[in-house]
């Protein structure tokens, strides 16, 4: 929060019948509050061509003392053995440059499966903050369907299903190696395995796989793309050039 709102400051005793100005200030100087203490270290660059302007030479930058507690606390973090091996995984970036920005396809399905083989509409919306995609289903008044919130709820869309089921803990982000294997008795050290080493890959949709007139395989279910709204259109051509 602010210390000191703004007003004119009187200067220490026993000057305190006037008040601080522009010449008072300097890098790498003290000055005295209301009895408090302050060094100031830089300023800004605004700052700085300011005082020089107004004939001010500015004294080189003061170094930042260290806060003892936050020293601390990076010696017994830095001190801390991970229980597992870490490897950093930044979604967060993603999320920040595109949370909110979603790409939507008008898309038609032909269900064989259907009586009369009518063709149903999709809207598929593909969301750019974390690559997950939903599909709802428009349904026409009084055509008889019954009306459910989502034809594909927001996940990840792998390519090539239906798949077979894995077992618990084979797909996983992160994979580990045993280095000493059964030669050191009961003991044993694991490492991060960078390669990957009998790893499942899982190719998903991106925003690169869909386009008008392309046929994505949605669980079985072969989906035309056949439409998309203006922002779905400006972000391709401002991406992809397409």
């Amino acid at each position: 929060g602010t210390i000191v709102r703004r007003h004119r400051i009187p200067l220490p005793p026993p000057h305190e019948d006037q008040f601080y100005t522009i010449d008072h200030f300097n890098i790498n100087i003290e000055v005295i509050l209301y009895a408090r203490r302050y060094k100031i270290i830089d300023c800004d660059q605004f700052t700085k061509n300011f005082l020089r302007k107004m004939g001010v030479r500015l004294n080189p930058p003061a170094g930042r003392p260290d806060d003892p507690y936050t020293k601390e606390r990076q010696k017994i973090l830095d001190s801390m053995k991970p229980l597992r091996p870490y490897e950093r995984i930044d979604t967060l970036k993603q999320f920040l440059e595109h949370n909110g920005h979603i790409l939507r396809f008008f898309c038609v399905w032909d269900d064989p499966e259907s009586m009369f083989h009518d063709p149903r509409e999709l809207v598929l919306r593909y969301y750019l903050s974390d690559d997950t995609i939903d599909i709802k289903e428009i349904i026409p008044v009084n055509s008889g369907r019954d009306v459910v919130p989502l034809f594909l709820r927001r996940d990840k869309l792998p390519k090539y299903a239906p798949t077979g089921l894995y077992q618990p803990g084979t797909i996983t982000s992160r994979t580990v190696l045993n280095v000493f294997g059964k030669l050191v008795g009961n003991r044993s050290r694991y490492i991060l395995d960078n390669r990957k080493t009998g790893a499942v890959h899982q190719e998903f949709y991106r925003d690169s796989d869909l386009k008008i007139g392309a046929v994505i395989n949605v669980w079985g279910r072969k989906i035309m793309l056949c439409d998309c709204d203006e922002f779905t259109k400006e972000y391709y051509r401002t991406k992809y050039g397409i």
